[in-house]
């Protein structure tokens, strides 16, 4: 029932809100996808790693945000990352060699 509450477009924007805190998680990824979020918990929800993939599918989300989650993702993608650290016998970090 709660789940049909967060797919329905005609929710309110503060019921959406308290369907994110619901005890069941797919009550609360199913309410991450409601248009009716505001903007700003919206927001919040793409910067978070737990929620942002299904807060990226809401249709609420404007196109030029999309092209800019996009691109950072493709600048993150083909960035060089820096060499992986570990520490030595005597605690002292070194890089670890390139993976082959």
């Amino acid at each position: 029932m709660r789940r049909r509450a967060a797919e329905d477009i005609r929710l309110s924007p503060a019921d959406a809100v308290r369907l994110l805190s619901d005890p069941a998680a797919h009550v609360r990824g199913t309410a991450t996808r409601n248009p009716r979020l505001p903007a700003r918990v919206l927001a919040g929800l793409l910067h978070n790693r737990d929620t942002a993939y299904e807060a990226v599918t809401n249709p609420a989300i404007p196109v030029p945000v999309l092209h800019r989650i996009l691109a950072a993702s493709a600048a993150a993608a083909t960035s060089p990352r820096p060499p992986s650290t570990r520490p030595t016998p005597d605690g002292c970090s070194r890089a670890r060699p390139p993976a082959p």
